[in-house]
């Protein structure tokens, strides 16, 4: 059997072409690099204007990855002037890419913007900015520690509850969406939820920048990467 497929998303932005000015797909490569680290195949699906039918098929898992804010009027509010980097159109195909993944029950690894995006589809807010979440040193080096709740799904995958994490969001989760239970902290600031029964975790920082020097946040990869392969193996024994 091959390695399970894994949809990774990315963002739309504005890149200088031969054609002038054009939107463009674009993804740093740690997310892909993490996943194959871990037995997994990724594939990028960007996110188009026009969202196709059965934009999953074939898919075993689904990654949704960092960027820009999402849009405050999805959770009720006007932007301030600190919000960045929004695209409704991003918005929207990440929405209809978690419905369809939660109809196909395929496992959901969220990772920053991804955790925002899943609490706000649950009906969650967002605080729209804090300060001192946003780390001055490399990428690849930890900013703080989070306490993580002994009997969740995210302990169990790293085994621990306290770990170092790195930190690069200005937003943070406000009302908490439902079905969702927070598994991580740092103070007051929501890291981790987790929703097990739909198959979904869900991490405010970033551990494909840390992957390859930490088992720790390489275990989130392999997690995500052993559960599609069982939702594959699981697909193979119903044909």
């Amino acid at each position: 059997m091959s390695a399970p497929l894994i949809a990774v998303t990315a963002d739309r932005s504005v890149q200088q072409t031969a054609f002038g000015p054009r939107d463009a797909t674009l993804q740093v490569l740690n997310y892909a690099e993490a996943i194959v680290s871990a037995g997994g195949r990724p594939a990028l699906l960007p996110a188009t204007e026009a969202i196709p039918d059965d934009a999953l098929e074939g898919f075993d898992a689904l990654v949704l990855t960092g960027g820009g804010d999402l849009s405050p009027e999805m959770y009720g509010e006007s932007p301030d002037d600190k919000v960045y980097g929004v695209s409704p159109i991003r918005d929207r195909f990440e929405v209809a890419l978690v419905a369809e993944a939660q109809e196909r029950r395929l496992p959901i690894l969220a990772i920053c913007r991804g955790l925002q995006i899943v609490n706000v589809i649950r009906g969650g807010t967002l605080i729209q900015h804090i300060d001192g979440h946003w780390q001055e040193r490399p990428s690849d080096e930890t900013d703080h520690e989070v306490v993580i709740s002994p009997n969740s799904m995210l302990a169990e995958i790293v085994g621990s509850t306290r770990i170092g994490v790195n930190s690069y969001h200005h937003q943070t989760v406000g009302k908490l969406g439902r079905g969702l239970a927070i598994v991580a902290k740092a103070d007051k600031v929501i890291e981790a939820f987790e929703d097990p029964f739909n198959n979904l975790l869900a991490v405010q920082w970033h551990p494909e920048h840390l992957f390859r020097t930490s088992e720790i946040h390489h275990a989130l990869f392999d997690h995500i990467v052993r559960q599609a392969r069982t939702h594959q193996e699981r697909k193979a024994a119903h044909v």
